[in-house]
């Protein structure tokens, strides 16, 4: 059945496809799939990217042009860390192209940027692995044109990862066979994935380095030796992330996150497997237009191209190389683990491995089979050309023929079971004239992939042909993934503008929004996208709050400090707003309103977020937390303490101090108290380790208040306090990160040093041998 290719001869069409031109028609294919978001019209805003992500970025640009670095974020979840959280990007080196230049478009170039940077890494990756310049860039283009691909634009950060994953996978095997200054590019490339904050692709990718290293790492030396070199190498990535990774290891230890913080959502569907030919199959359609199944809304697709994927079988099992057959058995455990629950392998695993739970989503898994299908499929492609010298014409047609008809009579299955047996949402007209339409892209690239093997110009004219197919395919099978909104609304002060009123800022208040708003919001069926976004704008919504600058009680924080998640929990899980003292404390100055999501009803009795003079009581365990919720609770009067600190105190009774005033900044806060007794001075800010307190220039203890708030104590008389958020992780990994850029500069320029001097010594034996 498989033809012989033991053959060497490369189609010279194949070489055309140069990493130069490569290059060129990469971006112009992006530019054609996305002519809006190049031409800076228009911005993408669906779900995660729009809510989540451009907020947080905005508020970095914010910091960035205050000359602050944003350890701290003032105006979420009632302050939260910031850097820490790694998704944010905060010290990722290319995030100063939306540091320097306007948002939106800056952000949409960034991220177009790194689809550019992902192609290009998986063509220089594969052209390493098959010597082929056509198999390079369709590998290329399949890892950019893909359903997963296109699904993790939503967060920009997701869209890092990936573009750097091909990249740390090839300077990783260079690392291992070469060593030198190959381990140094290693470490350096692998740091650059590391700072865009995504574990999970994180873990994929080394995942599938390692898988490799065990595969072929004997046939560059000893395991030993290449083993060295690629520790060596993850030494030099954790160092230059370090700044990176300690705060977020300190910020994980405190979160709310554990292993078992909440159960396994969004798997892969049992029948998922059938997305892969049938994107629409058993998919419903969002009230925007964008179709999910309806076990996981993580991804909107991973359709990787039927295409794609009938090669990357033949790529496992065909080519016959250990490579090959390492990618191919990952490939099918990384489909087998985004099944979570639905699959045996999953619960196993995670058996085995507690802190898998962490990764909530198993259908991220699929992120690695994308990575691994087009590099099969490029193996296949070089495998396919080469067989061309010894297979005869009427042999030629024999494997597309077969394939074709697996894959036509798997469709036909597909669409019989989705029409015979439909879900509640299912439109089954529109998904079997989806997999018709894939079905004869497929047929039209399995004709032309015959076609490879004739010569002269129109063999270049069948290749370019059959990539214009391969993205047409990519591109039309759902309806468009990554809906877009022309960048005026973006522009921040929408909410004054509508509300026509001035906006609470960091210190007089904070905003509310209702559990009932709140649950109304995130299944939002407003089909009109300007109306969509617009709404949960002026609702202040998730991250949206960062736009306009507006203080709020919650957020959408990847980590929650522990107590201050536990009082979010009570109010918008238990439904406990019937707290008018707590929600005073909290300084909610307006809430919103019981019919309408995008109005607000002010709340006189709001507190500032300093107050001083309670009268402590002292109480243990969890027993603050009923406390705050309790109707009888006066914060004007009363503050929360453990019960374990009170033989360090001695401010035991309710004080009235004569001067009570505050500046606000996002990480520091000065006080001017005159109080003519021992007072506590009460922030309602959420306590974490990471804040000092200094009473005219002496540290002094700041402790948790009301449950997951701060308080200290004052002398009488008249003081200056200062409450300063420092995070000594962040100073120690800054420092290890600064030395090991220092150690990798020197030794970079030891090892040219050498190798320029070796190179003089040779040139001076040839002349002297002349």
């Amino acid at each position: 059945m498989w033809p012989d290719v033991s053959g060497t001869n490369h189609n010279t069409a194949s070489d055309w496809f140069t990493p130069r031109r490569f290059s060129i028609v990469l971006l112009a294919a992006l530019a054609a799939a996305f002519p809006k978001i190049v031409l800076g019209l228009e911005s993408w805003f669906f779900r995660d990217y729009g809510v989540l992500g451009y907020p947080a970025l905005f508020f970095h640009r914010e910091a960035f042009w205050r000359g602050e670095i944003p350890l701290w974020n003032p105006l979420s979840n009632c302050g939260a860390p910031f850097l820490a959280q790694w998704g944010t990007m905060a010290l990722y080196p290319g995030s100063l192209v939306y540091l320097l230049f306007p948002m939106p478009w800056s952000l949409s170039y960034f991220c177009l940027g790194h689809l550019f940077l992902a192609g290009l890494g998986m063509y220089w990756l594969a052209r390493r692995w098959t010597g082929n310049g056509f198999a390079a860039a369709a590998a290329g283009f399949a890892f950019v044109f893909n359903g997963a691909t296109f699904s993790c634009l939503l967060w920009p950060n997701y869209t890092v990862a990936l573009g750097w994953m091909p990249w740390v996978v090839l300077t990783a095997e260079r690392a291992w066979t070469e060593g030198g200054r190959k381990v140094l590019v290693a470490g350096v490339v692998a740091a650059m994935q590391l700072l865009s904050g995504v574990p999970e692709i994180i873990l994929l990718t080394w995942l599938a380095v390692i898988g490799l290293w065990l595969a072929c790492g004997r046939q560059a030396g000893s395991l030993h030796r290449t083993l060295l070199r690629l520790a060596l190498a993850v030494v030099i990535a954790a160092g230059l992330a370090a700044a990176q990774i300690f705060p977020f290891l300190d910020l994980l230890s405190h979160s709310h996150r554990d292993a078992g913080f909440a159960p396994v959502k969004w798997s892969m569907p049992g029948w998922g497997w059938a997305n892969l030919i049938a994107p629409l199959f058993h998919c419903f359609e969002s009230p925007l237009g964008i179709f999910f199944q309806p076990e996981q809304a993580f991804l909107s697709s991973y359709y990787p191209g039927v295409i794609v994927l009938a090669l990357a079988i033949w790529g496992g099992l065909a080519v016959g190389s250990a490579r090959a057959r390492v990618m191919a058995v990952l490939t099918v455990l990384a489909l087998v683990m985004a099944l979570g629950p639905n699959g045996f392998l999953y619960s196993l695993v995670r058996g085995i491995f507690p802190g898998l739970g962490l990764m909530r989503f198993p259908v991220k898994f699929v992120l690695l089979a994308t990575f691994l299908m087009p590099l099969l499929a490029a193996m296949a492609l070089g495998w396919w050309e080469r067989s061309c010298a010894s297979t005869s014409s009427r042999d030629r047609w024999l494997l597309p023929g077969l394939t074709w008809l697996a894959v036509a009579v798997a469709m036909a299955g597909i669409i019989w079971f989705g029409r015979a047996h439909p879900f509640e949402f299912d439109q089954p007209d529109v998904m079997t004239t989806n997999t018709l339409v894939r079905l004869g892209f497929f047929t039209a690239l399995m004709v032309l992939l015959a076609g490879f093997c004739l010569g002269g110009i129109g063999a270049l004219i069948v290749r370019w042909l059959w990539l214009v197919l391969l993205v047409l395919d990519v591109i039309t099978h759902v309806p468009w993934q990554n809906p877009s909104l022309p960048a005026g609304h973006f522009n921040p002060g929408l909410w004054v503008m509508a509300n026509k009123t001035k906006a609470p800022r960091h210190g007089e208040g904070r905003v509310m929004i209702t559990p009932a708003a709140e649950d109304k919001l995130t299944h939002s069926m407003v089909a009109d996208a300007a109306a969509n976004w617009t709404g949960k704008r002026l609702a202040l919504w998730s991250n949206l709050n960062l736009l306009e600058g507006i203080p709020k009680v919650n957020g959408s924080s990847t980590l929650q400090l522990r107590p201050q998640r536990e009082i979010e929990d009570m109010i918008y899980k238990q439904g406990r707003t019937n707290c008018p003292g707590l929600l005073d404390f909290l300084g909610v100055r307006l809430i919103t309103a019981p019919q309408n999501v995008v109005e607000w009803v002010e709340r006189p009795s709001a507190l500032p977020l300093v107050t001083a003079g309670q009268q402590p009581a002292w109480i243990g365990g969890t027993q603050a937390l009923a406390a705050v919720f309790a109707p009888d609770f006066d914060p004007k009067k009363v503050v929360y303490l453990p019960a374990e600190i009170e033989s360090r105190t001695t401010a035991r009774k309710l004080a009235q101090p004569k001067q009570l005033e505050v500046r606000h900044e996002a990480q520091r806060l000065t006080i001017q108290i005159d109080t003519p007794e021992p007072s506590w001075v009460v922030i309602a800010q959420s306590y974490a380790p990471q804040w000092r307190a200094y009473v005219d220039g002496r540290q002094t203890g700041l402790f948790r208040a009301n449950h997951a708030f701060q308080a200290l104590e004052v002398p009488a008389g008249r003081h200056r306090v200062e409450v300063v958020y420092k995070d000594y992780w962040f100073y120690a990994g800054a420092g290890v990160s600064l030395i090991t850029l220092m150690v990798c500069l020197l030794a970079g320029w030891q090892i040219c040093l050498r190798r320029r001097q070796q190179a003089m010594a040779g040139d001076g034996a040839r002349l002297s041998s002349q």
